[in-house]
């Protein structure tokens, strides 16, 4: 893993565990949390995303469905090609997200009136590139600010490098505000543009260029991230579907939505 893991059996609770996660997430804007999940859970989560998302591609059939979340459906947004995102509500899920082992950590840097935004399963296919680097929701002052938005990944089975886990950029939630850096544009950074990248965000200063990580998974293992930290997922080698159950979580009074934008449904034309 990389130095940015910890060890998270016991889960994230009160005392050093939960510190060392809050200041992971203040320093670098990410961490893996290895073996946050019982294999029981992650089994149950598994189960209701491959049964949801089966459904939705079907009834999706052959309706034509472009890249990004305005271009996508209410139930479905392909992310970049062959990488597909199917929200899946708590109670479809069956769980209560009080109870979920990376909640203390929630409401320890959102507040304890912490609000769910959206949750489901994102998976690419086979031979699916990488996408291009882009943050999920833009900074909202000129100043650092702690985060508005968290997002928690979790790898429904072992996830090696092949199939392409999630790259990040060490840090660069501090250096992803369009609000200070006038060279930024908010919608490049959300909206994959290829002329984003780590180095984009430091050019022309004296500032070095973030560190790139990314680190094959275990089953059960959470990536919890700022939603403001430049990410892509890579791309997919391996003969097998890469499957992701992901948990976002906002701020109270945060509305922003710049994740699933589609007015439509999949089932608007068969109606």
């Amino acid at each position: 893993m990389n130095d940015t893991s910890i060890l998270a059996q016991d889960g994230l609770t009160l005392g050093k565990p939960l510190a060392n996660a809050q200041l992971r997430l203040e320093d670098d804007g990410h961490l893996c949390a290895t073996g946050l999940c019982k294999s029981e859970f992650v089994k149950h989560l598994l189960e209701v995303a491959l049964s949801h998302s089966d459904q939705v591609i079907s009834a999706l059939g052959a309706q034509p469905i472009g890249i990004g979340s305005a271009a996508g459906f209410d139930e479905v947004v392909q992310r970049s090609p062959g990488r597909w995102d199917i929200p899946i509500s708590p109670d479809k899920f069956g769980i209560d997200q009080r109870d979920l082992p990376w909640w203390p950590l929630i409401t320890a840097v959102l507040g304890d009136d912490a609000k769910h935004s959206f949750s489901g399963v994102v998976y690419s296919d086979p031979g699916s590139p990488a996408q291009c680097w882009h943050i999920d929701s833009p900074h909202v002052s000129a100043d650092h600010l702690p985060p508005h938005a968290l997002n928690v990944m979790i790898a429904l089975h072992d996830v090696p490098l092949t199939m392409g886990p999630t790259e990040l950029a060490t840090g660069s939630h501090l250096l992803t505000n369009h609000l200070h850096n006038s060279s930024l544009v908010s919608d490049q950074l959300v909206y994959q543009c290829a002329a984003t990248t780590p180095e984009k965000l430091v050019a022309g200063t004296q500032d070095a260029v973030p560190r790139t990580v990314s680190s094959a998974l275990t089953a059960g293992s959470c990536l919890i991230f700022d939603d403001r930290i430049l990410h892509r997922g890579l791309g997919n080698a391996s003969n097998n579907r890469r499957s992701m159950a992901y948990f976002s979580y906002r701020q109270a009074g945060y509305f922003e939505n710049t994740h699933f934008e589609s007015k439509r449904s999949i089932f608007d034309v068969k109606r």
